[in-house]
Parts: C-alpha cells; sequence; structure tokens
C-alpha cells in the first residue's frame, strides 16, 4: 500500500507539471482530470512493480530447486 501510494503522489506530481506546460487553462476543473490520471497511472505502475518483484522471486525459486537437483 505504501508502494501505491508513493506512485500515486508521484503520478500527481507529474501530471501537475504536465499540465501546467501543455493543458493551460483549457480544461475548467482540471485537477479533477489530473487526479483521476494520476490514479490510472498509479494503479498500472504499482502493478508492474508487484509483477516485477514476484518474477524475481520466482526466478530464485527456480535456481534454488536447479541448484538442489545438481
Amino acid at each position: 500500500m505504501k508502494e501505491f501510494i508513493g506512485n500515486f503522489l508521484a503520478c500527481i506530481v507529474i501530471c501537475w507539471i504536465f499540465a501546467f506546460f501543455f493543458l493551460g487553462l483549457i480544461v475548467e476543473k482540471m485537477w479533477a482530470l489530473i487526479i483521476f490520471i494520476a490514479f490510472v497511472l498509479a494503479v498500472f505502475i504499482t502493478v508492474f512493480i508487484k509483477q516485477e518483484s514476484r518474477i524475481e522471486e520466482l526466478e530464485k525459486k527456480v535456481e534454488k530447486l536447479l541448484d538442489k537437483q545438481d
């Protein structure tokens, strides 16, 4: 959960920077759009990070099993 909150806050900052430079005053309720986009990005990033850690754990387990066979 801590990873998700960290990713979410980082995505909000990135979205705000992007909005400041590129969106300007196009969207009236820009904050809601930014928070929604940041939430979606944070979900994707967190899922990919979790998958990566699970794959690394599985690789370590497979290496241990292969070492035991030798």
